[in-house]
């Protein structure tokens, strides 16, 4: 929850400290009140700046405070300053590189205990909304394993307390659940969305119908743009476009909530683009990529340009495969724009896909200058990696589809790389053997993608917020969410590790894909003629 304490860090540390000199035990109920406020609210600031000891010095003051008196208050003040302390979707930009989930994990058990003592709504409120913070946390960093039991827990909580706050908090945490678990459950092939034997999306629907406010509208859309990771694993268009304009309906009915509901947008709509790329659907991809890059403008987060580089990596991604080299090149600039404003290794993975995707274009379209150019940039980049011979196997690769734009300039090697080649391939450079063609992105994001962090936001998977991924976000393959770097936190894989991993696989598969993809364009227009993607000539969704 973002604060709205318009009182500085200096007024409230100046109305601490004039109880310094105090003993809690010889305060009155007014000196009491007016101390734990200052408290909350310096604890929270402090927080907000990343100065977590700070903050958790305000923590164990406001707690000292409870147990020197006997004012149930401060119970719910303390419940609510811990929650504060939680915040992930609030404090999406501390959380770029690095999160500490178990700093996360403990503040939300001292609710807990407060809560055992205490069962009351008052204080299952802030439990809640910590439970559901910490499900973000978790996912950001990698450990899908505890959101299933925290969303039980905190279905438990709402069963008991059934009020639209905690269903709020329900429904942000069903929305994370999206966002970062797999589909199906790889042991037993079974759907993964329900928990508690619940669907998801027809949870946050039947939360919504009993709670229709603007909070909980946000929770729902939230879940909706969740949900659109799956469907673009089905390459279903049809479905994300739908979720998209539900969404939208949702802001246009609650415009008090509109900033909240509308955040969730870049997830749903990267989402689109990835899936009209994979339907060949140019038109399409170019729409929601153009929808996604204005709800980051508008946004500016995180985890909203998580999103944005999933969907411009697939619009880049559809030029160069559709041999519009000048509109793919632009698009590769603002991937580098990206990359170099956030300070996140799911960038640098977007950015060499598309360099890759840049170089292959450049030797279909017989651009030989370009070619070399983008190797070159690529070998720079390789060097010091600890990936580089992936790196490099895979420009040794490109070389190989068109050695004689690249065998001369090689300094006496060309003549062994050109007969090595000439003896290896046996048909067009186009019938390299394919080794998965577009790769998937789970947010988290955030983005969003993100085993890398993000998609999600994807993109934090991109890539992936309420998002807030992405958000990128984004989670996932393709990463979009955000994982820690140093020892006592949750590392992130690294950039280097993440471009290597995607040029290596995509430079393999990318020869295939992009006559799958060709070939898949020119059925979809013998077949639809001059249709439009939306059936009726229209450039569909949004």
């Amino acid at each position: 929850m973002v604060s709205s304490d318009t009182r500085s860090v200096g007024e409230l540390e100046r109305r601490v400290e004039a109880f310094d000199a105090t003993a809690p035990t010889e305060m009155d109920a007014d000196d009491r009140a007016r101390l734990t406020d200052a408290l909350v609210a310096l604890a929270d600031a402090y927080g907000d700046r990343g100065e977590f000891d700070a903050e958790a010095e305000m923590i164990a003051r406001l707690d000292r405070l409870r147990r020197a008196g006997d004012d149930g208050d401060v119970d719910v003040h303390l419940a609510n300053a811990l929650a504060n302390a939680t915040s992930v979707r609030g404090r999406d930009d501390l959380y770029e590189t690095a999160i500490d989930p178990d700093r996360i994990e403990e503040y939300r058990e001292r609710i807990e205990e407060l809560y055992g003592r205490r069962p009351e709504a008052s204080v299952a409120a802030p439990l809640a909304r910590a439970t559901a913070e910490t499900i973000h946390a978790n996912g950001k960093a990698d450990r899908r394993d505890r959101v299933g039991p925290l969303l039980d827990r905190l279905e438990a909580v709402y069963d008991a307390h059934p009020e639209p706050d905690i269903a709020a908090s329900l429904l942000r945490a069903y929305a994370r659940a999206e966002l970062y678990l797999d589909e199906r459950d790889d042991a037993t092939d079974a759907p993964l969305e329900s928990d508690a034997g619940r669907d998801r999306v027809a949870r946050a629907e039947e939360l919504f119908r009993a709670h229709p406010d603007g909070e909980v509208a946000a929770g729902l859309a939230g879940v909706l743009a969740g949900r659109t990771n799956a469907d673009a694993e089905r390459t279903d268009v049809e479905a994300i476009e739908g979720r998209i304009g539900r969404i939208e309906a949702l802001a246009d009915r609650y415009p008090a909530q509109e900033e909240s509901i509308l955040r969730w947008l870049p997830v749903a709509t990267a989402n689109a683009a990835r899936a009209s790329f994979e339907a060949a659907d140019v038109a399409r991809v170019e729409h929601w990529a153009s929808e996604t890059a204005d709800h980051h403008e508008r946004l500016s987060t995180p985890s909203s340009a998580t999103w944005a580089a999933v969907a411009t990596f697939f619009s880049a991604r559809a030029s160069f495969f559709d041999g519009d080299v000048e509109a793919g090149e632009a698009k590769l600039e603002r991937l580098e724009a990206l990359e170099g404003r956030y300070d996140n290794p799911v960038f640098a993975h977007w950015l060499a896909r598309a360099m890759f995707d840049a170089a292959r274009s450049y030797v279909e379209t017989d651009h030989s200058e370009r070619a070399r150019a983008m190797v070159d940039d690529l070998s720079e980049f390789a060097v010091g990696h600890e990936d580089r011979e992936e790196i490099e196997a895979g420009l040794e690769a490109l070389r190989s589809h068109a050695p004689h734009l690249f065998d001369e300039f090689d300094d006496g090697a060309a003549g062994e790389r050109t007969g090595d080649a000439a003896g290896e391939r046996t048909g067009d450079p186009l019938d390299a053997p394919h080794a998965g063609g577009v790769d998937s992105v789970d947010e988290t994001a955030d983005p969003p993608g993100q085993a890398a962090t993000a998609a999600a936001d994807s993109p934090d998977r991109a890539a992936t917020d309420d998002s807030d991924a992405p958000g990128c976000g984004n989670c996932g393959d393709d990463g979009c969410g955000n994982c820690g770097t140093d020892d006592d936190l949750k590392p992130p894989a690294s950039g280097p590790a993440l471009a290597a991993a995607g040029a290596a696989v995509v430079l393999v598969g990318v020869s295939v894909a992009y006559t799958l993809y060709r070939a898949q364009r020119a059925l979809r227009n013998a077949i639809a003629g001059s249709v439009g993607p939306d059936g009726s000539g229209g450039s569909g969704g949004s």
